[in-house]
Parts: structure tokens; sequence; C-alpha cells
């Protein structure tokens, strides 16, 4: 929903994408200023499958049609920027965890990462879960994840040092 929510205030925003008077660079400040606070706005929360999103609003900004057979890298190339979005969420994610675990007054966290449901799920692949993106965000099991959490300072050099595995690793 918010990434629909994303989207149509891009579209709003059209005559500005299709300006050849405003830099690019300047583009891509107004899309981070702009359209990713509305995205992001709740992304502690999400369990997140894939990031075509942030792909969609680079080639919007260069007015490229999916019919273009334009890859991804190109447009980077030309936008002078790399993928960043999803390593925002997922350190929004991994804070926001840490924060939900150090409290004690309420077991809320436990029990979304514990919790289990009763009954059958459907036929086909299993749901994404949030505690899969959790483990694969910072290569931690759960168990590790609690524990770790618990030292502040200790989980924010944990939190800088993901992002910039996931950064290289791009």
């Amino acid at each position: 929903m918010r990434i629909g929510m994303a989207k149509k205030k891009m579209i709003e925003l059209n005559n500005v994408w299709k300006d050849h008077n405003i830099p690019i660079e300047l583009k891509l400040k107004l899309l981070k200023c702009l359209i990713w606070p509305v995205m992001m706005y709740g992304c502690e929360a999400w369990s997140q499958k894939k990031d075509d999103a942030e792909m969609w609003f680079y080639r919007q900004i260069l007015r490229v049609k999916w019919t273009d057979k334009r890859t991804n890298e190109s447009v980077m190339k030309e936008l002078k920027t790399e993928r960043t979005l999803l390593n925002l969420i997922n350190a929004r994610k991994l804070k926001y965890v840490g924060h939900a675990l150090r409290n004690h007054r309420t077991s809320l966290m436990k029990t979304v990462c514990e919790g289990r449901l009763d009954g059958r799920r459907r036929k086909g692949r299993p749901p994404i879960s949030f505690v899969t993106n959790l483990t694969t965000a910072c290569g931690l099991s759960l168990h590790q994840i609690v524990q770790k959490s618990q030292d502040r300072a200790g989980w924010q050099q944990k939190v800088r040092s993901s992002i910039a595995t996931a950064n290289t690793a791009r």
C-alpha cells in the first residue's frame, strides 16, 4: 500500500520529472526528500518481498519505459547513483528491532518474533516472514539477534556493519 502511495505521489509530480531544465541531481534529491518518506513510513514492520520500487522511481525520472530494453545497471550509470532504498529500509528495521527488544516493559516483539499461528497454512510457497527479513538483513539467527540487541552500542555497530556489507555486496 505504501509503495502504491509513493508511486501516486511520483505521478503527481510528473511535471517536475519531465522538465528538462531541472538537473538530474536535483531530481534525485527531490525523489529522496518527497517520495521516499511517503514510501518508508512504517517500513520497520514490513516483511518485504522484493525491491523493485526504487528502480521504478529511477526509470520514471529518466522517462524510461518498460518496453525500452534498458538494464538496471545502465539506468543507474546514467543517474550516477546506486541502489540504497532497500539498505535504508533494512537499517530502520534493525534499529527498531533492537529498540523494541531492549524494552522490558512489553513483550510485543518477543510475541511477534517467536509467535506461531494456529491452523494450517495455504498451499504453495510459504510467505516471507518478518523474522526471515531480519535474519537475512543482518546475517544472524533470531537467538543471536535477541542477544546482541541487548547491548545498544554493539547493536548499533552491527547495524552499520550489516549495511556496509550489503552495500559492498551490490
